[in-house]
């Protein structure tokens, strides 16, 4: 027993000590290496979210609550159409079997005529532009886009719904258009049409060729087209003259929005590669957000002649429409990057977003930083303008980490702080911040800017250099008339000996010695020795007192013992006598 007590007791200081020193380097700030949103982490969190969104797809093709189509059904087009993009986007072939079923799905409801809503209308019209290049389902984007130009408002926006035409005034409503608008010029193709994941450039602007448009006299065409409308039809805004729009705070019975706005831009800009005649619906759009901006910058949700208000999306909604206007719009003449609207609403916009931290951990709400509605609008003008970075921040990293930091285990984003949110909706959208998609490739073709000088205006916007007043002209000095020249002697003077060192070094200022640095890590350290050691101590202080007492508890053994065998020898003399 006395061999094995050392040993435990060395074992039990050993592991004590042990404890302690991991105790200690968790105390010095040894924390977990930072997790960054590098090229690796966005690819498994692309991967990731691709695969919820192929295990959330319905049976019958479509994604969200229901198979139908707006209208309470549950927005079921809409939902595959953004999804299915999304997947196009992360790089998922038009062969893809979940991506022909969406196809399907999206197809009937388009032939239905049950489309009535401008979200799914206009999603789905970016949707069978995306698949196979859009030619197999050209007419029935032509007429999807006829609708949604019959439902612009007088203010050059849209409201939730668009109006319900036959095929017959669809067909007339496209042939107006075509006589009173400039023919289009032939589509170009360009790198950026291919897929972000080949890792091409984004922005080039080598790859335009300017092309004269043919000239026609388009007031005749207007008289012609006029003919064949309906009474009803000549007052829909797409074919007033421009003279005849008068845009203002708009009525509550036609009330529009940017959010609506929004998607229907991006639509009817897509149908413009397939004959669908844009150009006097998309004039219209531009004069909308050059009429309604506020004085700081912004644009609101609904329009506001002089502007009233703003919010990040809708001011990136506004963004795109000013693009749209510098490529439509002859009313601009100047550059994007000296239109002062356009630096305004980038210099507001640009504090509304975060300086990247390096890692995904601990990052803010989505909901906290406006959302991924915002996010991907964000993504989609910095894109098309070309801008990496906004007032000297990585707008891509920072908005990569909350998103990485936040996305669920089964791949998806839960939280998206808009409403209407929705996993499918929250998950296709952050997908498309992530790959940077480009929904309107051709529109960045033929997009000029000087995004140098652009990035250069909205960082003087929102911190003006300083510029130091101009310094008073000097006061001329007085001229003295000078004396009649004389013999002038020089003083004699004593070369005065230097002082000494210690004279010296007490009148020059001493430097103050520098402060000690503080290092908690160094005082964590000291603590954690002396209780090392005062553990060390307290072992030996015991271990010592236990074998004392067991030197006490043997005494009495070995007297008794001693005792015993001096008796045995006393009998042992005893018997010799």
């Amino acid at each position: 027993m006395s061999s094995v007590a050392p040993v435990g007791r060395r074992l039990a200081a050993t592991t004590a000590a042990l404890f302690i020193l991991i105790l200690c380097q968790q105390a010095v700030g040894q924390a977990p290496a930072p997790r960054p949103a590098d090229k690796l982490a966005v690819d498994m969190a692309v991967d990731k979210g691709v695969k919820f969104l192929r295990e959330s797809q319905n049976p019958n093709g479509a994604w969200g609550n229901g198979t139908g189509a707006g209208g309470g059904k549950g927005w079921g087009v809409g939902y595959t159409a953004l999804a299915g993009i999304a997947l196009l986007e992360c790089g998922v072939p038009t062969s893809d079997p979940g991506l022909k079923k969406a196809l399907a799905a999206v197809r009937f409801y388009a032939d239905s005529g049950d489309l009535v809503d401008t979200y799914e209308v206009s999603l789905a019209i970016l949707f069978l532009d995306r698949m196979n290049g859009g030619k197999p389902d050209r007419t029935r984007i032509q007429y999807l886009a006829a609708r949604l130009m019959a439902g612009q408002t007088m203010n050059g926006g849209w409201g939730y719904k668009v109006p319900k035409l036959s095929l017959v005034e669809q067909a007339t409503t496209l042939s107006a258009l075509r006589k009173m608008s400039t023919p289009q010029p032939t589509p170009i193709p360009s790198v950026r049409d291919r897929p972000y994941s080949l890792g091409l450039c984004i922005k080039t602007s080598d790859d335009v060729i300017p092309q004269t448009p043919p000239k026609i006299d388009l007031e005749k065409g207007r008289t012609d087209a006029l003919r064949t409308l309906s009474p009803a039809m000549r007052a829909w805004p797409v074919f007033l003259h421009a003279n005849q729009v008068t845009m203002g705070d708009p009525d509550k019975k036609v009330a529009d929005c940017n959010s609506n706005t929004h998607f229907a831009t991006l639509a009817v800009w897509a149908a413009r590669k397939h004959d669908v005649p844009v150009e006097q619906s998309l004039t219209l759009l531009a004069r909308r957000f050059r009429t309604s901006q506020s004085a700081d910058g912004a644009w609101g949700y609904s329009y506001i002649k002089g502007g009233g208000g703003g919010t990040p999306s809708m001011t990136c909604v506004a963004l795109l429409g000013l693009a749209v206007g510098h490529v439509i719009d002859p009313e601009v003449g100047v550059p994007p990057e000296k239109d002062p609207k356009v630096v305004n609403g980038f210099a507001w916009l640009s504090k509304r977003i975060g300086a990247p931290a390096g890692t995904i951990d601990n990052r803010p709400e989505i909901k906290a930083v406006g959302g991924l509605y915002y996010m991907w609008a964000m993504e989609r003008i910095a894109v098309i303008y070309d801008v990496t970075r906004l007032d000297k921040k990585d707008w891509y990293l920072w908005g990569a980490e909350i998103l990485l930091g936040h996305q669920k285990a089964d791949g998806s984003w839960e939280e998206g702080g808009y409403h209407g949110q929705h996993p499918v909706l929250n998950t296709s959208l952050a997908l498309l911040f992530l790959r940077r998609a480009n929904l309107t490739p051709d529109l960045s073709r033929r997009f000029t800017i000087d995004t140098t000088a652009l990035t250069q205006k909205v960082a003087d916007t929102v911190a003006p250099p300083r510029v130091d007043p101009p310094a008073p002209d000097p006061i001329p000095e007085p001229v003295a008339i000078a004396p009649p020249p004389r013999e002038m002697k020089l003083p004699t003077v004593t070369p005065t000996p230097p002082a000494p060192a210690t004279q010296v070094a007490a009148e020059s200022p001493s430097s103050p010695p520098p402060p000690p640095k503080e290092s908690s890590s160094l005082i964590w350290i000291i603590l954690c020795v002396v209780l090392v050691l005062g553990l060390g101590i307290l072992l030996f202080f015991l271990a010592k007192k236990k074998k004392q007492k067991e030197e006490e508890e043997e005494k009495p053994k070995k007297k008794k013992k001693k005792k015993g065998v001096k008796a045995k020898v006393d009998v042992v003399e005893d018997d010799d006598d």
